[in-house]
């Protein structure tokens, strides 16, 4: 089935009252941005409003807010609503699985795996400041990452969990020979790794 939008394979089905619209995954990440705009604007006014409250009673704990996302960042054109890349390093990247992992996280947030997405983004932004690796390591395992993401956020029945664990073998491998970020990638490939496990019974 292709998306309702563009050529591309669909891979989610949005539900829009009685109507099912296919999406691929690009087109369902511009979806699940301009929602979390929406919720972010929305917490906007709620935290204006508990200010006002806070502010009138004068008194006591603050009020909790509600957490808004960082805001967007623009690299070559594409819009970044997750990672934070440096300018620095923007020239030496592959730009297009970058795009594509933060693309993934949005859906995966959508989708309510907190975790997940947020071992990809620590991962990613690790990697791409590191200053053990060479750039073709930092492309390779990003470019690696890009799949892995992809299939994260995949529905259960068309996800590829064998292809991510071979990737993520890889890329593991690399980080752990690169001492600037050796420690903090240990504690997220595990989280990877065990997500796909379950999806293959191992």
């Amino acid at each position: 089935m292709k998306c309702s939008q563009c050529d591309t394979p669909a891979l989610y089905h949005l539900v829009e009252g009685e109507h099912r619209v296919a999406l691929c995954l690009a087109c369902y990440s511009k979806v699940a941005a301009i929602k979390q705009q929406e919720f972010d604007n929305n917490a906007r006014l709620m935290n204006f409003a508990l200010e006002h409250m806070d502010a009138a009673i004068g008194f006591g704990p603050a009020t909790p807010r509600f957490p808004i996302g960082l805001p967007s960042v623009i690299v070559e054109g594409m819009k970044l609503n997750n990672i934070h890349v440096t300018n620095s390093i923007v020239g030496t990247i592959n730009t297009g699985s970058i795009g594509s992992i933060d693309q993934s996280i949005s859906a995966l947030r959508q989708f309510g795996e907190q975790d997940i997405a947020e071992s990809l983004k620590v991962l990613s932004e690790t990697v791409l400041r590191s200053q053990d690796l060479t750039r073709e390591q930092v492309n390779s395992i990003v470019e690696s990452l890009s799949v892995i993401s992809r299939e994260a956020a995949s529905p259960p029945e068309k996800r590829q969990s064998s292809v991510a664990l071979t990737l993520l073998e890889k890329a593991e491998k690399y980080t752990s020979m690169a001492n600037d970020i050796s420690g903090i990638c240990s504690q997220h490939w595990p989280v990877l790794v065990s997500f796909f496990q379950v999806a293959t019974g191992a």
